[in-house]
C-alpha cells in the first residue's frame, strides 16, 4: 500500500506550448506570433503538485493521460518533484491535453486550452482514488479535467474529513456550478469572479464586494482572490483581508497562479493561518515571474531563504 500523503492535488496534466507576440491581441485583432516552442510546463494540477513537492510536502498526485510524450513527461517531472505518482496513470485509449500560452512583452499572457473532458480522469475514478488515500489533510482540485471530476475530489474530500482547496479553472462557457458547500477555499482570480457571478466587468466591484458575493452565492466557506501585482485578498468566515505583493520586474506570469495555489496549500498544511500562507504564497509567486516559464523555475525548499531574503521578506522564513 502507498504511503498516505499530507496532501492530494487531483486536477489536468497536459504539455504547454508557448508562443511570443508584441501584446496580447484586442478582440478581432490578427497579429504575429513566433518563437512557438515546447516548455516544461505540466498544466495547472501537474504544475500545482510539483510546487508543493519541491517545497517538501508529502503530495500525491491523481490524474491520466494518454501513451504519448505528454503522458511520460508527467511520469518525469512529478517524480523529480518528489510527488507520489501511485494514481497517476497512462490510458492508451485516450489521448493527452495540450495547451497553447501566449506570452506579450511585457509579461502579461493568454492561455488556451485544448481539453476534452473524456480524455481525463473520471468522477468514479477519483472517487475510488481520493478514498484509497483516506488519512489526507488536504485536497487541492480544479476545473483542467473534467468539471464534475475537480467537485467529486472535494465532495470525497470533504466526507472523508479533508480541507478543500478548488480552483474553479478553466471556466468553461456557459457552465452553471452549484452551490459548493463542500469547499473550504474557493480560489480565484478577478476575472473568474466574474464569471462565477455571471456579471459583465464594467460593473467594476471591489475584491471584497466580489468574494462576498462568491461566498453568498456559492455557500463556501471561505474565498481566496488572486489580484495579479497587487496581491491577494480573501473573503473568509471571520472577516476580510489584504495581502500585498511583493515587486518586482515581471517577466512572465505564466504558472504563478498555479504556483501560488500549491504554495497556499503547503503552508495550510504547515499549520500556517490563512494570512500567513497568503502573505508566504505572494512572495513563491512574485518570485516567479522573474523568469521565463513556469514549471522549471519553481523553486527547491533549499532556495527558499535567499530567495525570501532577495525579495526583503526573510520575517517570513518558517
Amino acid at each position: 500500500m502507498a504511503k498516505i500523503p499530507d496532501i492530494i492535488v487531483c486536477n489536468g496534466h497536459g504539455l504547454g506550448e508557448y508562443c511570443d507576440v508584441k501584446r496580447i491581441p484586442n478582440p478581432g485583432e490578427t497579429c504575429t506570433a513566433y518563437n512557438r516552442r515546447f516548455e516544461m510546463d505540466a498544466g495547472k494540477g501537474t504544475n500545482t503538485a510539483c510546487a508543493i513537492g519541491r517545497l517538501g510536502g508529502n503530495v500525491a498526485f491523481i490524474g491520466k493521460c494518454g501513451v504519448d510524450l505528454a503522458g511520460e513527461l508527467g511520469y518525469k517531472w512529478l517524480g523529480e518533484s518528489n510527488v507520489d505518482t501511485t494514481y497517476y496513470w497512462l490510458d492508451p485509449s485516450i489521448e493527452s491535453c495540450l495547451g497553447l500560452c501566449i506570452i506579450a512583452e511585457n509579461g502579461e499572457n493568454m492561455l488556451l486550452d485544448f481539453d476534452n473532458d473524456l480524455y481525463s480522469v473520471q468522477p468514479d475514478e477519483v472517487d475510488r482514488c481520493m478514498r484509497k488515500m483516506a488519512g489526507a489533510k488536504f485536497v487541492s482540485s480544479g476545473f483542467a479535467q473534467d468539471v464534475n471530476s475537480g467537485l467529486q475530489a472535494c465532495k470525497t474530500g470533504k466526507e472523508l474529513g479533508m480541507v478543500t482547496l478548488l480552483n474553479p479553472s478553466p471556466l468553461r462557457v456557459g457552465m452553471k456550478i452549484e452551490e459548493l458547500p463542500y469547499v473550504d477555499y474557493l480560489v480565484v482570480n478577478e476575472g473568474e469572479s466574474y464569471e462565477l457571478l455571471e456579471l459583465d466587468p464594467e460593473v467594476n466591484m471591489s475584491w471584497e464586494e466580489l468574494g462576498m458575493a462568491l461566498r453568498e452565492k456559492y455557500k463556501c466557506s471561505n474565498v481566496i482572490i488572486t489580484l495579479g501585482g497587487m496581491g491577494s485578498g480573501a473573503v473568509t468566515e471571520e472577516g476580510t483581508f489584504f495581502c500585498p505583493s511583493v515587486k518586482v520586474n515581471m517577466v512572465d506570469e505564466t504558472g504563478a497562479g498555479d504556483g501560488f495555489l500549491g504554495a497556499v496549500t503547503f503552508c495550510l498544511s504547515k499549520g500556517k493561518t490563512l494570512r500567513e500562507s497568503m502573505e508566504w504564497a505572494n512572495v513563491y509567486a512574485a518570485y516567479t515571474v522573474t523568469k521565463q516559464g513556469s514549471l522549471e523555475h519553481y523553486p527547491w525548499k533549499e532556495k527558499i531563504p535567499e530567495i525570501f531574503k532577495s525579495l526583503g521578506k526573510e520575517e517570513l522564513l518558517f
